[in-house]
């Protein structure tokens, strides 16, 4: 009884093509959303780099004019705050970016999840039409588990995302919080 709701689907040559193609889309688009995370990531590091440059230029040309210790030490602590306030700014910017990134990678993982869902689902409805008599009761046990199953991994999903975010949002504020004590202290 059971054989037969589960035999191989029969596929045609039209079905395999469109299958060819959907995947192909799929690994196209997790292509490109790992090249966007390189080249959000590269372009940081250029714009990092052509910063710390021209403020190496900066600095050495401002401490070539120091002519004492005290303007020496009046020069380190003007250096401080600035630092801390650019590191940070950099670790927000990183963070903003492998962010992007992991919502992107979420969003298809959650849609890849979906689709089989609903594959699976219509699945189980061909199934329910050629299977014998009686054993509609089993199908639709079936189809509530995966159903159920999808529901709980939306809402797991979702609140996982959710304190994820919490999580991190709370940790760089606390971050930066802390930098700014150590930046007034190295100042004072």
């Amino acid at each position: 009884m059971f054989k037969d709701l589960f035999k191989a689907p029969q596929f045609n040559t039209t079905q395999f093509a469109d299958l060819s193609q959907a995947n192909l889309n799929k690994t196209l688009r997790l292509t490109n959303i790992a090249l966007s995370s390189v080249e959000r990531l590269v372009n940081l590091q250029i714009g990092i780099t052509r910063d710390l440059m021209a403020e190496h230029a900066e600095t050495t040309k401002a401490l070539s004019s120091v002519k004492d210790v005290q303007g020496l030490v009046a020069f380190q602590r003007q250096l401080a705050q600035p630092s801390v306030e650019k590191s940070m700014s950099v670790a927000r910017n990183v963070f903003d970016a492998a962010s992007a990134t992991q919502q992107e990678l979420n969003s298809l993982i959650e849609e890849q999840v979906l689709e089989f869902n609903k594959n699976l689902l219509a699945t189980l409805d061909k199934a329910t039409e050629n299977a014998p008599a009686g054993s509609g009761v089993a199908v639709n046990a079936l189809r509530n588990v995966v159903e159920t199953a999808s529901n709980t991994y939306d809402t797991v999903s979702k609140t996982g995302q959710k304190i994820a975010s919490e999580l991190v949002s709370a940790t760089v504020n606390a971050a930066e919080a802390g930098a700014k004590v150590v930046a007034t202290k190295a100042a004072a």
